[in-house]
Order: structure tokens, then sequence, then C-alpha cells
């Protein structure tokens, strides 16, 4: 059992705010329990020989960040390919070095990416990368929960040239996981730009068989969604309803450039959203995400970091900070992404089926963190993935004082020189 002890400030799932409380966390059978309170040895009966007690004095505990659109594998292409358009971006940077890796950088990267995440206080995330065998592999070494997706592209991916045998392969990758404590897998068609009709109608079918989620890009950029209506008359989400691929299993990234009629059909099929504010900035995708729309039409909302060739760090402390602010500055209205908005969206995991009992401690020793008048506040204008100090996932204490538990001290340094190893590969 993990006692965190005199802890200055709780903010639980529901949002609710207690201050100078014990948390008790016991990983039972049946899922991890917690119990808020003061004075919980006494209250409880407990023994101190059978916790591990943390010090919660001058700390802030919240439930686990998630990450519900990322690439973690393309940790290894950061700062690659900066300050370019979309198309040049990945014709001419991303793709020809994402097809130099082998499944033992995806493998690298991946561990570089769980442990920035880890270090940032994200605790569940939601991946798309080729080789997911080695990223789910990664993650649960790391010790922290993924939903890992089985990328589907019609031209073939780095991992295989056949469509056909890549979807065979995700359907072997999800019945592998499928009772994985750690991994939840899903299948991913890339986009409606990559992927057919058929691909589409397939990756669904092999999704509702399997009880699992279909996780994809759609309507990211202008370009794409322009595209689409000239050839076939139809905008992307009109295209996936039509094909009936809109549900409540569907996970669908961006979702930038869509009509108010588009948000609608989302909501009418219990899509769940995954915004991705820095990314679509950086890359320039011209619109932004209707989020008033959508939240006003009750479609659910999370928040992630995409991948780190196109943001270029996985803090979704930043991310959460930058959704709010972006929004206010879009509508010309410093009401919208309102501090409860925002931590709703970041903390939401059951987006993805998983149940967040993760609890993350900030430091609030460091000057921009004082005073306190309202810590919600300071968490989402104020702090960074940096202050977080601890990390408790799955009932297990993964980080603490800001080092790794999970790793030994010198799995770092021999992970850093593999990647640097796998950059001399890369054309810059």
């Amino acid at each position: 059992m993990i006692l965190i002890k005199n802890l200055s400030y709780l903010i639980d799932k529901d949002l609710k705010v207690y201050e100078n409380c014990d948390v008790l966390i016991k990983k039972e059978e049946d899922g991890i329990k917690k119990i808020v309170g003061k004075n919980l040895i006494e209250k409880e009966n407990l023994n101190k020989s059978d916790l591990k007690i943390i010090d919660g004095k001058n700390k802030a505990g919240m439930p686990g960040l998630v990450n519900t659109h990322t690439h973690i594998p393309m940790t290894l292409l950061r700062g690659i390919a900066d300050d370019m358009r979309l198309e040049e971006w990945l014709r001419e940077k991303i793709w020809p070095n994402e097809a130099k890796l082998t499944k033992e950088d995806v493998y690298y990267g991946s561990l570089l990416g769980c442990l920035e995440m880890l270090r940032f206080g994200v605790t569940i995330f939601n991946d798309m990368y080729f080789f997911a065998e080695k990223v789910a592999e990664a993650t649960k070494e790391i010790g922290l929960r993924g939903v890992i997706s089985f990328p589907i592209i019609d031209v073939g991916t780095p991992e295989c040239e056949n469509r056909d045998k890549l979807i065979r392969m995700a359907e072997n990758f999800i019945k592998k996981y499928k009772e994985d404590k750690l991994i939840k897998p899903a299948i991913a068609p890339h986009a409606p730009y990559t992927c057919s009709e058929e691909t589409y109608k397939e990756c669904k079918e092999i999704a509702d068989n399997y009880g699992t989620l279909l996780h994809t890009h759609l309507s990211e950029t202008r370009y794409e969604v322009v595209e689409m209506e000239n050839k076939i008359g139809l905008r992307p989400i009109e295209y996936l309803e039509k094909i009936g691929v809109l549900d409540n299993n569907v996970i669908a990234a961006h979702c930038v450039w869509v009509t108010k009629e588009e948000v609608r059909k989302l909501a009418k099929h219990k899509v769940k959203v995954s915004h991705c504010p820095i990314s679509n900035m950086k890359l320039a995708s011209g619109g932004v995400m209707p989020l008033i729309e959508m939240l006003n039409d009750g479609v659910e909302i999370t928040i992630g970091t995409d991948g780190v060739a196109s943001n270029n760090n996985l803090d979704m402390l930043e991310e959460i900070k930058v959704c709010s602010i972006l929004h206010k500055a879009h509508r010309w209205d410093a009401t919208v992404g309102d501090i409860d908005t925002v931590l709703k969206m970041a903390f939401n995991s059951d987006a993805l089926g998983i149940e967040n009992n993760d609890i993350v401690l900030i430091d609030l020793t460091a000057p921009h963190l004082r005073p306190i008048h309202n810590i919600k506040s300071n968490i989402v204008y104020s702090a960074n993935g940096n202050d977080v100090d601890t990390v408790i996932a799955n009932g297990e204490v993964l980080m603490e004082n800001k080092r790794f538990k999970c790793i030994d001290e010198k799995f770092l340094d021999k992970l850093y020189e593999k990647v640097d190893k796998i950059k001399e590969k890369f054309s810059c």
C-alpha cells in the first residue's frame, strides 16, 4: 500500500479540491482503490511497516494525464523538420526518414517517448505507429498504460508493404494483447486520404468484433478536405458516416476543418475527438477545432500532443495551457476553454476505455507556482511538465522526487547512446 501523507492539495477526477489530506492507494485484485481523508494511519488502523509513505507537503495531487493522440517513436525525429509546410514536411522529411526505421529503432524511440511522458505526468496514452509490438513492449517495460493502435495504410508501412497482410497482422496483434493489463490493442486506418473505403470497412469490422477502438486522423487540414470534396463530393466526416464507420468506438484525431453539420454528426455517432492544438498550430493547419460547437453539441473531447516531430515534446501540461489560450484568442472570449473544461479533457481516460486511478504529484515549491489562490489555475496556467515530482501509475511508484524508479541508473545512458546511433541514419 502507498500512503501520501499531509498532501497540500488534491484534485480528483470530478475536479473537487481537497486540502491537507492523506491519500491511501491499495492495489487489489479488482483494481486500484483510493481512500482520501485526514489521519488515515489512525483511522484505517494501518501498520506503517506495510506502507510506502510519501510526503505530500508542498505538493498538489491530481489524476494522471491522458494523451489521447500521439506517435511516441517519433521522439527519434524531434527537431528534424521544423518550419515547413505540412505536405513538404511529410514528403521530404518525415516519410523518407521513417522508412529507415527498424523495429529495434521503434522500440528505443518508444522507450524514450514513454520516459518523456512519465516525466511529464502522463500515465495513459493512445498511440499510432508501425511496429506496434515494439511500442507495446516498451510501454510495458516502463509501466504505463496505453491504447496501442496498429496502423493501416493502403500503400503499406515500413513494417509491411502489403495492405491485406497488414490487416491480418493487426487482427493478430489485437488477439495477442486483448487481455493484457497494461496494453489495450486497437486498429488505426491512418486517414481517409491514405485508406480506401474497403480498408476502413475491414478495420471497423475488426474493431467491432473484438470490442476495441478504431483510431484515425480526420479533417486535420483544409487541403485534405478540399481534395476529398473535389474527388467524391463529400467531406471526410460525411464520407465516414456514409460508409458506416462513424461510431462510439471511433477516436478521431484533430477534426480541425469541420462544419457545424459535421460536428452534429460526430455527436450523433458519439465519436471521441482528440484535440491537438500545438501540433495544429505548428504545422499551420490554418483552422482551429470548433471547441464551443463540439461542447455545445455534446461531443466528447480529449487532448493529445500528436507526435514529437510536430510539437516538439510530450508535455501535456503545456498542451492544456495552449488549448485554453488558443480558444480564448480565436473566439475573442476569455471565458472559452476555462480551467475546468481543459482539465476534464486532460484527465479523460474513459474515452479510451481505461479507468484513471493514477496520481501525479506537482512540486509547489517553485516560485512560478506561488502564491496559491486557486490550485487548479496554477496547474493550468502556471505549471509545466518539469514541475511533476512523483507519478503513481497502476498502483506502482514509477517516479519519485523527479527520479525514475522503473529503471536503473545506467538505463538512460544506454538509451541515449542507442538513440544517438539511430540519429546517424537520418538526413536532416
